[in-house]
């Protein structure tokens, strides 16, 4: 795991299981077809949710591009 993208991972998990707590909490239903079918959306939206940061933190400058490979050889 790259060290500059650590705390945007953390936070995609933090968003994945906050979204999802959230959705069950607003849909009222536990059962367990919900609970899963909301699991597996929470899943989509927080990596959605890591990738469209990733992208702007790149346009942004924030994090390094991933063409911009720089070995010291």
């Amino acid at each position: 795991m790259s060290r500059p993208l650590l705390p945007l991972k953390a936070g995609a998990i933090i968003f994945t299981l906050l979204w999802t707590a959230w959705m069950m909490w607003w849909s009222g239903s536990f059962s367990s077809a919900n609970v899963v079918i909301l699991a597996m959306c929470g899943a989509a939206v927080g990596y959605l949710w890591y990738r469209a940061m990733r992208w702007q933190f790149e346009r942004m400058g924030m994090l390094p591009r991933k063409d911009d490979s720089s070995h010291a050889s």
